[in-house]
């Protein structure tokens, strides 16, 4: 049995100061034999300090120890051999739990040096930052991008964007988005992603900042060779016919690049000439109308956002889409919740979700065998943003032409200007979210509009 030397030193100690105070006691009281009870008395006094002597010596020790463990120390050394059996096994108790602390300690120590390491070798940034501002802890990518040490205050990344500081500090909510894209002073375009971590003492802000500059740029280039492709294809389209109809009508009056007699034109060149100037003007009209819907793409208004309720958006604009051709036919099912705020440009907003209910309804009106048409619109929260899907089980999209639909121009419809989708991206991209194309668990062609 562990300590029981200790034990019994406090059991014979008690056991002691109980008899002798009763044996002091009885031979004053009834022996009256005043000196020999004077004499236990002071044994029992004697006993008595030893043992206080004995508990604070033990107490001291223990007080240290625990202090040290308070403070992390490790290093106190507890006495091994103090000629007291008793002691001695508490003291080996305390030793053992002393160097236990000491490994853990250690363990701990190289887990933190790993995981520093692993952290220092990272290649994005990260920087913790407490809730008076300053700069915790920040890895060397960090600082290499942001040009930041620690204990710095994160006031100074307004070098990079004067809003920054403000988007790394404010309070996270679920409409709030979590992540920016910041260009700092090399051209370099960083995304800032945002997390909290609660301690039981304060809020930390994790935050991990990572260079997308060449994934922008191949984004970038990407979608330019696909624009150029478009431009080029549907140009050809209006130049070839006008150009060709052209070199026509010139040859019919002309001849070894004189003009041919007058009494040499007929009523049938005449009239093909009519013809071909009137596709002339078709295509015309056609190259004015796509360099018009080039030019609204390109100059989409700067948003001005104010608070909204999304639910009402939605519901004004079902309003509206009720007015198009066929609406009267098709099932809307929506899931909407009684009220969700957020910080939007509602006429962009309102101008994105008609174009894709349009676009739905039109699904339908081009093809009317399908039955029971049905539009689905669900408005939620998802993660920390908010989420209105947009879904309908008309045509399916060919997975070949998936990645094609939001390029501007770019269309499947007979008279269609190939510009509401790639529009639709470009507003929400502005307005700092997204539109996604999926198919949900229905099997609906459904389009994802994160705000």
């Amino acid at each position: 049995m562990k300590y029981k030397h200790f034990y019994l030193a406090v059991l014979f100690r008690i056991v002691s100061l109980v008899l002798l105070t009763v044996i002091s006691t009885y031979l004053c009281f009834v022996q009256q034999k005043y000196g020999l009870s004077i004499f236990i008395f002071l044994i029992v006094i004697l006993l008595g300090s030893s043992t206080i002597k004995y508990f604070n010596n033990i107490n001291q020790w223990i007080a240290y120890f625990l202090l040290g463990i308070e403070n992390e120390d490790t290093t106190l050394k507890i006495p091994r051999k103090t000629g007291s059996k008793a002691i001695d096994d508490v003291f080996k108790g305390m030793h053992r739990l002393n160097e236990l602390f000491k490994q853990s300690k250690i363990e701990i120590s190289i887990q933190e040096q790993y995981f520093r390491s692993v952290i220092d070798q990272s290649a994005t940034g990260l920087i913790t930052i407490d809730s008076l501002g300053r700069i915790i802890n920040i890895n060397p990518s960090a600082t290499k991008l942001t040009q930041l040490i620690q204990f710095h205050h994160v006031n100074a990344l307004s070098k990079i964007n004067p809003s920054l500081p403000i988007f790394l500090t404010k309070e996270t909510t679920l409409s709030e988005p979590t992540s920016a894209i910041y260009e700092n002073h090399r051209g370099q375009k960083l995304l800032f992603k945002v997390s909290e971590i609660k301690t039981p003492t304060e809020l930390i802000k994790l935050v991990a900042v990572s260079d997308i500059t060449k994934e922008l740029d191949n984004r970038e280039v990407d979608a330019w060779v696909k624009l150029t492709r478009t431009l080029a294809h549907e140009i050809m389209n209006n130049i070839t016919p006008i150009t060709t109809l052209s070199q026509v009508i010139l040859n019919y009056f002309t001849s070894n690049k004189k003009p041919i007699p007058i009494e040499k034109i007929d009523q049938n060149i005449i009239d093909n000439s009519i013809k071909g100037l009137n596709v002339i003007e078709e295509r015309s009209s056609g190259l004015l109308s796509f360099v018009d819907n080039y030019r609204k793409f390109t100059k989409i208004p700067e948003p001005v956002s104010k608070k909204v309720d999304l639910v009402t958006t939605l519901e004004n604009t079902l309003l509206a889409c009720s007015t198009y051709k066929g609406f009267d036919k098709i099932k809307i099912e929506h899931k909407f919740p009684e009220q969700l705020e957020t910080k939007t440009d509602e006429n962009l907003l309102s101008q994105v979700l008609l174009n894709l209910i349009k676009n739905a309804i039109e699904n339908f009106t081009e093809n009317e065998a399908f039955k029971n048409p049905t539009i689905e619109i669900i408005l939620e929260i998802d993660g920390n943003q908010n989420k209105i899907d947009i879904c309908n089980n008309g045509s399916k999209i060919p997975s070949e032409l998936r990645e094609q639909i939001f390029v501007p121009f770019f269309t499947t419809k007979e008279k269609g200007s190939g510009i509401g989708l790639s529009l639709s991206k470009q507003i929400m991209l502005k307005l700092g979210g997204d539109i996604v194309l999926k198919t949900n668990s229905r099997g609906f062609t459904c389009f994802s509009v994160y705000i």
